[in-house]
């Protein structure tokens, strides 16, 4: 396996650990912020480990989610692209600005889709990390 890639997956298995880890405490204020920021350094990993996975492979693609997400659709690593950039999408209302109401509904959306679509992620390119 490409080293880089090999790495890519540790961080990715890390962060997704840590979110499942608050994803699975009661909610309040503090675990919804924590949520929040570990879904968001998950999905970061995740496409990242994404793009390091079409790298080994010689895809020629630009490092960066907007460009790696339809990439990985392509090759069946993601079941639904439309989701994936809805979560594209998740990640960067709460990274550039604080609203209370998009808080809560970027925290409700971690835990009811966004763990388990990363979880299948990171299984996929596992599974097909020596393709």
């Amino acid at each position: 396996m490409d080293k880089r890639l090999e790495l890519a997956l540790q961080h990715f298995e890390k962060a997704l650990a840590t979110l499942a880890e608050v994803a699975a405490l009661p909610q309040d204020d503090i675990v919804r912020d924590s949520l929040i920021m570990r879904f968001t350094y998950s999905f970061e990993s995740g496409w990242k480990a994404g793009y390091r996975w079409l790298r080994a492979r010689g895809v020629d693609v630009d490092e960066g989610a907007y460009e790696v997400i339809p990439e990985l659709f392509k090759r069946r690593l993601i079941p639904d692209a439309a989701t994936w950039g809805e979560m594209r999408k998740m990640r960067n209302r709460v990274a550039h600005t604080y609203d209370e109401a998009v808080a809560e509904q970027v925290a409700a959306f971690a835990r009811s889709e966004g763990l388990s679509l990363l979880q299948q992620l990171l299984a996929d390119l596992k599974a097909r990390a020596d393709e």
